[in-house]
């Protein structure tokens, strides 16, 4: 009698991904994330250079004037919090490619020349270039655990290499294409461009050869459900408190001086075009020394110089504005812009914070959102004081002041005792832990 054949199992393992695909799933993530990189700046420096310009033609006062530049820092506060929860749903891939949809239609929706129409995509538009800018931290360490410094570097100067074309250029394209509007619209193509990059790439866990069965799907679908936490969670955290704390002042300098930059200098007799092209220096300046600060860190482990180093030079451009804003505008402009790395130091801190990219995405968007919430207030109060005063130089103290928080806030994140990893900026070879340190 014949023997029946043992039963099959309904377990089957998956042919494991070879080395060539895994390279290509790995160049295909880098590049997205260089092109999103380089689309979080254009709409916001695009604008700020041509808002002289939108005011003219569409006819907005003084208030609408204000809100312009400090819609971003709002939108990046608000829809900033829904990142993580988006991320927990969709995953984080998937976020981040409705994050393009949103930012690619709402630039687009720019080219209808009215007050509303740039108001509602500047809404849009920002709103999915916060949940990119709370999510690329958690990319880099989900994609590239042991490249964590080395692609901050990369990113944030592909985002500064964007800001500095868009400001060198916003002017010039507008008066070619005749219309502000369309000079701002002209913005959505590189972001078309990055969503249907990203739309090809998957998560790593995708390329991970997985058990076929049920028991398998619930335990994955139980991991990423456990793979959440909360960013209030990192609040309690002195790291958490002290990243918001440098991440909401550095935003605020930033963000007011970009936005108001070519109009200040507009107002004392600089051409339209000149003052532009300062913006485009005080965003490019950055460059160069945001690798050379990098560097340094990895070289050496220490923080606390180039923390310094950032914040002073930030505050010797905002003196040179307030006191003489186009003696030496070249200068100002270029010390301004080495100050505007102390974003990616603050980035190199927050990617490698937390004990996995759960952790990383939490304390990313702690920082962010409620920094950004701080940030908002920058362009408008500056605005405000601005038309009250009618002159510029109390806007500038003001920052001037903002300014020496930051300084004072950055030496105590880089001191002793901080909870920073000592090697924050340096690449890592494996999760990093001892941030969570509670209070």
């Amino acid at each position: 009698m014949a023997t029946a054949p043992a039963p099959t199992t309904a377990t089957r393992t998956a042919p494991s991904v070879d080395t060539a695909a895994r390279a290509r799933a790995a160049w295909l993530a880098g590049a997205g994330i260089v092109l999103i990189a380089f689309n979080l700046r254009l709409g916001i420096s695009s604008a700020a250079a041509l808002l002289e310009a939108l005011r003219g033609t569409l006819g907005f006062g003084p208030v609408t004037a204000s809100l312009m530049p400090t819609l971003p820092t709002l939108c990046f506060a608000a829809a900033g919090l829904t990142a993580a929860p988006l991320a927990r749903r969709l995953g984080t891939e998937r976020a981040v490619l409705v994050a393009l949809v949103a930012l690619a239609a709402g630039l687009g929706v720019r080219a209808v020349p009215s007050t509303w129409a740039l108001l509602t995509g500047t809404v849009f538009g920002m709103s999915g270039l916060a949940v990119g800018n709370v999510l690329l931290p958690a990319l880099l360490r989900a994609h590239f655990p042991r490249r964590v410094s080395m692609l901050t570097g990369v990113y944030t100067t592909v985002m500064a290499l964007g800001a500095t074309l868009a400001a060198a250029v916003a002017v010039p394209v507008a008066g070619g294409l005749g219309s502000p509007s369309l000079g701002l619209a002209v913005w959505a193509l590189p972001a078309v461009v990055a969503l249907l990059v990203w739309s090809l790439v998957r998560a790593p866990h995708a390329l991970t050869p997985k058990v076929a069965t049920a028991a398998g799907a619930e335990a994955a679908a139980a991991a990423r459900q456990a793979a959440y936490v909360s960013p209030w969670t990192m609040a309690r955290t002195r790291i958490g408190r002290l990243c918001t704390a440098y991440f909401a002042l550095q935003a605020l300098n930033c963000y007011a001086l970009v936005g108001w930059l070519p109009t200040l200098l507009s107002d004392e007799g600089m051409s339209r075009g000149g003052a532009g092209a300062m913006l485009a220096i005080t965003q490019g300046a950055g460059i160069p020394a945001t690798f050379a600060i990098l560097a340094f860190v990895r070289a050496t482990g220490r923080l606390r110089p180039a923390f310094v180093v950032v914040s002073v030079s930030m505050l010797i451009g905002f003196v040179g504005l307030l006191v003489a804003p186009v003696a030496v505008p070249v200068l100002w402009a270029a010390a301004v812009g080495l100050g505007f790395c102390s974003f990616p130091l603050v980035l190199s801190v927050i990617g490698g914070g937390g004990s996995n990219a759960a952790e990383t995405t939490a304390l990313s968007t702690l920082a962010q959102s409620l920094g950004y919430a701080v940030a908002a207030t920058g362009p408008f109060a500056l605005g405000l004081m601005h038309g009250a005063t009618g002159g510029w130089a109390v806007p500038m103290a003001a920052l001037v002041v903002t300014a020496l928080g930051q300084l004072v806030v950055g030496l105590v994140l880089s001191g002793p005792g901080a909870g920073a990893p000592d090697t924050a900026a340096g690449d890592t070879d494996g999760p990093r832990t001892g941030n969570r340190r509670e209070e």
